[in-house]
Protein backbone atom coordinates (compact mmCIF):
# COMPACT_ATOMS: atom_id res chain seq x y z
CA UNK A 1 0.00 0.00 0.00
CA UNK A 2 1.26 3.49 -0.67
CA UNK A 3 1.51 5.90 1.80
CA UNK A 4 -0.46 9.61 0.51
CA UNK A 5 0.36 12.84 1.09
CA UNK A 6 -2.29 14.89 3.50
CA UNK A 7 -5.24 15.47 0.99
CA UNK A 8 -7.91 17.62 0.63
CA UNK A 9 -11.00 16.66 -1.37
CA UNK A 10 -13.00 19.10 -2.77
CA UNK A 11 -16.64 18.07 -4.88
CA UNK A 12 -19.74 19.50 -5.68
CA UNK A 13 -21.30 20.17 -9.07
CA UNK A 14 -20.40 20.94 -12.01
CA UNK A 15 -19.91 25.15 -12.49
CA UNK A 16 -19.33 25.56 -8.30
CA UNK A 17 -16.05 26.87 -8.41
CA UNK A 18 -13.76 23.65 -7.22
CA UNK A 19 -11.37 24.24 -9.85
CA UNK A 20 -11.47 28.34 -8.79
CA UNK A 21 -11.19 27.19 -4.87
CA UNK A 22 -9.01 24.42 -5.08
CA UNK A 23 -6.41 27.22 -6.73
CA UNK A 24 -7.03 29.37 -4.43
CA UNK A 25 -6.82 27.14 -1.27
CA UNK A 26 -3.34 25.50 -2.78
CA UNK A 27 -1.88 29.16 -3.16
CA UNK A 28 -2.12 30.07 0.31
CA UNK A 29 -1.18 26.57 1.60
CA UNK A 30 1.69 26.04 -0.86
CA UNK A 31 0.09 23.15 -2.57
CA UNK A 32 -0.74 21.19 -5.73
CA UNK A 33 -4.08 20.83 -7.03
CA UNK A 34 -4.82 17.49 -8.99
CA UNK A 35 -8.35 17.77 -11.10
CA UNK A 36 -10.07 14.59 -11.34
CA UNK A 37 -11.09 15.56 -14.71
CA UNK A 38 -7.45 15.14 -15.64
CA UNK A 39 -7.91 11.39 -14.30
CA UNK A 40 -11.29 10.80 -16.17
CA UNK A 41 -11.43 7.31 -18.49
CA UNK A 42 -13.46 7.24 -21.58
CA UNK A 43 -16.27 8.44 -19.54
CA UNK A 44 -15.89 12.30 -18.36
CA UNK A 45 -18.03 10.99 -15.56
CA UNK A 46 -15.68 8.08 -15.05
CA UNK A 47 -12.35 8.58 -12.31
CA UNK A 48 -9.24 6.19 -13.58
CA UNK A 49 -8.25 5.56 -9.77
CA UNK A 50 -4.65 3.75 -11.12
CA UNK A 51 -4.15 7.13 -13.29
CA UNK A 52 -4.57 9.06 -10.56
CA UNK A 53 -2.75 7.28 -7.92
CA UNK A 54 0.30 7.55 -10.33
CA UNK A 55 -0.41 11.59 -10.54
CA UNK A 56 -0.58 11.44 -6.55
CA UNK A 57 2.74 9.70 -6.75
CA UNK A 58 4.97 12.42 -8.17
CA UNK A 59 3.66 14.60 -4.71
CA UNK A 60 4.43 11.73 -2.62
CA UNK A 61 6.35 14.76 -0.16
CA UNK A 62 4.16 17.16 -0.59
CA UNK A 63 2.87 18.59 2.40
CA UNK A 64 -0.76 18.59 1.29
CA UNK A 65 -2.57 18.02 -2.62
CA UNK A 66 -5.99 19.24 -3.49
CA UNK A 67 -7.96 16.95 -5.15
CA UNK A 68 -10.99 18.91 -6.85
CA UNK A 69 -13.81 17.17 -9.27
CA UNK A 70 -17.36 16.71 -9.42
CA UNK A 71 -17.77 13.21 -7.90
CA UNK A 72 -14.74 13.91 -5.37
CA UNK A 73 -16.68 13.02 -2.76
CA UNK A 74 -19.23 10.15 -3.89
CA UNK A 75 -15.96 7.75 -4.64
CA UNK A 76 -15.17 5.90 -2.13
CA UNK A 77 -11.67 5.36 -2.77
CA UNK A 78 -10.56 8.66 -2.57
CA UNK A 79 -13.01 10.26 0.31
CA UNK A 80 -11.69 7.71 2.39
CA UNK A 81 -8.07 8.67 1.56
CA UNK A 82 -9.39 12.10 2.27
CA UNK A 83 -7.67 14.18 5.53
CA UNK A 84 -10.44 16.91 4.73
CA UNK A 85 -13.49 17.03 2.57
CA UNK A 86 -15.06 19.77 1.45
CA UNK A 87 -18.33 20.42 -0.60
CA UNK A 88 -18.95 23.54 -2.56
CA UNK A 89 -22.90 24.18 -2.48
CA UNK A 90 -24.02 26.31 -4.99
CA UNK A 91 -27.13 26.92 -6.14
CA UNK A 92 -28.55 24.80 -9.45
CA UNK A 93 -28.90 28.21 -11.55
CA UNK A 94 -25.80 29.55 -10.86
CA UNK A 95 -23.61 26.35 -11.17
CA UNK A 96 -25.44 25.99 -14.58
CA UNK A 97 -24.86 29.15 -15.84
CA UNK A 98 -21.32 29.26 -15.35
CA UNK A 99 -20.88 25.93 -16.74
CA UNK A 100 -22.85 27.03 -20.34
CA UNK A 101 -20.90 30.36 -20.08
CA UNK A 102 -17.56 28.48 -20.24
CA UNK A 103 -18.04 26.96 -23.34
CA UNK A 104 -18.29 28.59 -27.13
CA UNK A 105 -21.79 26.47 -27.49
CA UNK A 106 -23.78 26.91 -24.07
CA UNK A 107 -26.78 24.89 -26.30
CA UNK A 108 -25.13 21.16 -25.46
CA UNK A 109 -24.90 22.00 -21.85
CA UNK A 110 -28.29 23.26 -21.32
CA UNK A 111 -29.88 19.92 -23.14
CA UNK A 112 -27.59 17.79 -21.34
CA UNK A 113 -28.64 19.10 -18.20
CA UNK A 114 -32.57 19.24 -19.77
CA UNK A 115 -31.79 15.74 -20.65
CA UNK A 116 -30.88 14.21 -17.19
CA UNK A 117 -27.97 15.97 -15.90
CA UNK A 118 -30.75 17.30 -13.18
CA UNK A 119 -31.65 13.78 -12.02
CA UNK A 120 -27.44 12.76 -12.21
CA UNK A 121 -26.85 15.23 -9.83
CA UNK A 122 -29.38 14.83 -7.22
CA UNK A 123 -28.03 11.06 -7.83
CA UNK A 124 -24.51 11.45 -8.26
CA UNK A 125 -23.35 14.52 -6.65
CA UNK A 126 -25.50 16.09 -4.32
CA UNK A 127 -24.94 13.27 -1.68
CA UNK A 128 -21.39 14.06 -1.38
CA UNK A 129 -22.97 17.15 0.43
CA UNK A 130 -23.41 15.06 3.75
CA UNK A 131 -20.27 13.49 3.77
CA UNK A 132 -18.14 16.27 3.99
CA UNK A 133 -16.76 17.45 6.46
CA UNK A 134 -17.16 21.65 5.10
CA UNK A 135 -19.91 22.60 3.04
CA UNK A 136 -19.06 26.04 1.60
CA UNK A 137 -21.31 28.82 -0.18
CA UNK A 138 -19.91 28.85 -3.96
CA UNK A 139 -21.59 31.95 -4.41
CA UNK A 140 -19.17 33.59 -1.79
CA UNK A 141 -16.02 35.89 -2.88
CA UNK A 142 -13.48 33.22 -3.46
CA UNK A 143 -10.64 34.97 -1.36
CA UNK A 144 -12.93 34.29 1.85
CA UNK A 145 -13.38 31.16 0.73
CA UNK A 146 -9.90 30.36 0.75
CA UNK A 147 -9.17 31.76 3.89
CA UNK A 148 -11.75 29.97 5.34
CA UNK A 149 -10.78 26.57 3.91
CA UNK A 150 -7.47 27.10 5.08
CA UNK A 151 -8.20 27.71 8.73
CA UNK A 152 -10.30 24.70 8.77
CA UNK A 153 -7.60 22.53 7.06
CA UNK A 154 -5.29 24.32 9.85
CA UNK A 155 -7.62 23.88 12.75
CA UNK A 156 -7.73 19.85 12.14
CA UNK A 157 -4.46 18.66 11.25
Amino acid sequence: MRVLPPLLVIGGPAGAGKTSIAEAVAKRADAPVVGLADSAGEDQHSVDLVALQHRLDVFEDASLVVIEGVFALTLPPIRWAARWTVYVDTPPDISLARRALSQDDPRAVLRAYLDGGRDAHARNVAPGRQLADLVVDGTVALPALAVRIHDFIAARP
